[in-house]
């Protein structure tokens, strides 16, 4: 079933909420297109290090945990320049606080 740039989610109130995806020749055209998709790649980061971390207990090797701890902030500190050039350095930060808790 092909997807349209816009889906239609229907509340039980019968507002209608839109969602907006990719376009569909998957190119981001708008600022706020570009910002979500930031936001998006900053938020599986964010996740992925929060992951990482918890099950620190588990790493056999401690070089390897720090080399992957590392490159997933490097990633996240990446994230936020780019957010911060975009306007939504407030947002980036407000993610990353959400996805630490």
């Amino acid at each position: 079933m092909p997807r349209s740039s816009q889906d239609k989610m229907v509340r039980s109130d019968s507002e209608n909420i839109l969602i907006s995806n990719f376009p569909k020749d998957s190119q981001l055209e708008t600022e706020d297109q570009i910002r979500g998709f930031e936001l998006l790649r900053l938020a599986f980061f964010a996740l992925k290090l929060r992951k990482f971390e918890q099950r620190h207990e588990r790493a056999r090797d401690e070089t390897e945990y720090n080399f992957r701890c590392s490159l997933l902030r490097h990633a996240i500190f990446q994230q936020v320049l780019t957010l911060t050039k975009l306007g939504a350095r407030e947002q980036a930060m407000q993610l990353i606080d959400a996805c630490r808790k």
